[in-house]
């Protein structure tokens, strides 16, 4: 008989109990003998539904490669629209800068003749549509 030796301490080793073995009845052995065998249908239902999940994880895949892609062409075209959006508005701060209102002002009133209107000349009209007016006819003179 042998010990196993643990630090200090020594085990004595476990005795294995066999237990007996009792015979099997026929129905009994050929029902785990078909639970061992694995028939056609089977194994034709397991390789189609192998097939579906690779087929299906492939096209999963693809799809998120689109994705990834449009996705990173969203974030390109982004930044061109916000870059032409900030040269618009440098160019258009650029127009505005060098107009001079005050030169526009002095030319349309002294050599175009432009007048300020009179308080007799402005015609008010009420309108539920908020927006402007079109005119169709003329103005009647108050």
């Amino acid at each position: 008989m042998q010990y196993r030796v643990s630090g200090t301490e020594a085990y004595a080793p476990e005795r294995v109990v066999r237990e007996q073995v009792r015979p099997v009845s026929t129905a009994v052995a050929r029902n785990r003998q078909k639970a061992l065998t694995v028939n056609l249908g089977y194994v034709l239902f397991l390789a189609f539904i192998s097939i579906a999940t690779v087929f299906m994880c492939v096209y999963y895949i693809k799809l998120k490669a689109t994705i990834t892609a449009q996705h990173s062409e969203n974030e390109k075209l982004e930044a061109t629209l916000q870059r032409m959006r900030s040269e618009n508005d440098a160019l258009l701060e650029n127009v505005n800068n060098m107009l001079d209102w005050n030169h526009i002002k002095d030319v349309a009133i002294n050599e175009m003749g432009m007048k300020y209107a009179t308080q007799d000349q402005i015609v008010w009209y009420n309108t539920d549509e908020s927006g402007y007016i079109r005119q169709y006819a003329e103005v009647p003179s108050g």
